[in-house]
């Protein structure tokens, strides 16, 4: 396994090569626009030589992983953002959400898949590179996307940043957070979190996973197994000691209904559909819905309930068991 940095442009170079079709697939279900991907040359990132492209709005997608962050930038100059990715609405969001993922899974190399991915529009790409923090042997490999009249168009992929998240963050959004209060002789506190109404009277803020304070991201990277499962059936303890090779198992449910994505082996959280991702097998999420529910009753405790409980005698069978200090034999 190669290291997350710039001896790691030819595992990236051979992902992009292997992965093109597929993700060219899934930017036209994103955008509806056809496209080709063709990896070019990969080098040590130097954000001077990047061209005066990279300074402009563009679609941002960060990508994290736990060795570090990748970056893809796709620049508006290359006429393939479009218009709805500025504001966009529930669908669009998740279309976004979804794209990023797959882009994850198709560009990068295996030992560098994403663990969680997302991606917006930005109003300055340089500014947002430099938010991220790239490392100090930071890579770029450029690919060629083509058109369907053939003219090819340069995006980005760099790795590794030290806060992903920072790509996210332009320069006129960072405008709008409030300053932070200072403290005592000109010390500056930091929040990890913002208020609903921090934006200034009536305007609120929407809160999202990133405004956690950090005890509670922190619980975020507690790690939970999720599986996919086709079908359930119960047989009896005969039937499944008589199973062979060659045995057939027959399930209610047909082979075209939804798969069921389950959470720590006992909690269903969405229904899915099985797709290919390259050479490997994985689902596209359909609906997703919230387990149900569970209440345990507190029963309130009466005054002087305790110590009743405590002066009854304890039982074992039906006949009461009482002290000898109390003459009662």
């Amino acid at each position: 396994m190669s290291n997350l940095d710039s001896t790691s442009i030819d595992g990236f170079s051979a992902a992009v090569s292997s992965g093109a079709d597929e993700a060219a697939s899934a930017f036209e279900r994103a955008f509806g626009t056809t496209i080709k991907i063709k990896a070019g040359e990969g080098k040590p990132l130097q954000l001077g030589e990047l061209g005066p492209t990279i300074a402009e709005k563009g679609l941002a997608l960060a990508l994290y992983h736990s060795s570090g962050g990748i970056g893809i930038l796709i620049p508006h100059s290359t006429g393939l953002v479009p218009a709805w990715c500025e504001n966009p609405d529930a669908t669009g969001k998740s279309k976004l959400a979804t794209f990023a993922q797959e882009w994850g899974m198709n560009l990068v190399p295996e030992d560098f898949f994403p663990d969680d991915n997302k991606a917006a529009l930005v109003e300055d790409l340089q500014y947002s590179l430099n938010n991220a923090q790239p490392g100090e042997r930071a890579a770029v490999l450029e690919i060629f996307l083509e058109n369907s009249e053939g003219v090819p168009v340069s995006v980005y992929l760099v790795w590794p940043l030290r806060e992903p998240g920072g790509l996210l963050l332009s320069a006129e959004r960072e405008a709008e957070l409030p300053p932070p209060p200072q403290i005592g002789g000109g010390e500056t506190e930091r929040f990890d979190s913002f208020s609903p109404m921090e934006f200034g009277e009536g305007k609120e803020k929407r809160l999202s996973l990133d405004d956690l304070p950090g005890y509670g991201r922190s619980s975020l990277k507690v790690r939970v197994p999720v599986a996919t499962v086709l079908a359930r059936a119960r047989k009896p303890i005969k039937a499944i000691l008589e199973l062979g090779i060659g045995s057939v198992i027959q399930f209610d449910k047909s082979c075209d209904e939804p798969l069921e994505i389950e959470v720590g082996q006992t909690t269903v959280i969405a229904d899915a559909e099985a797709v290919k991702v390259g050479d490997k097998f994985g689902f596209r999420i359909n609906s997703i819905f919230l387990p149900p529910e569970r209440f345990r009753k507190v029963k309130v405790r009466l005054e002087g309930e305790y110590h009743i409980k405590q002066n009854q005698p304890q039982i074992i069978g039906k006949a009461p068991i009482k002290s000898l200090d109390s003459g009662e034999y």
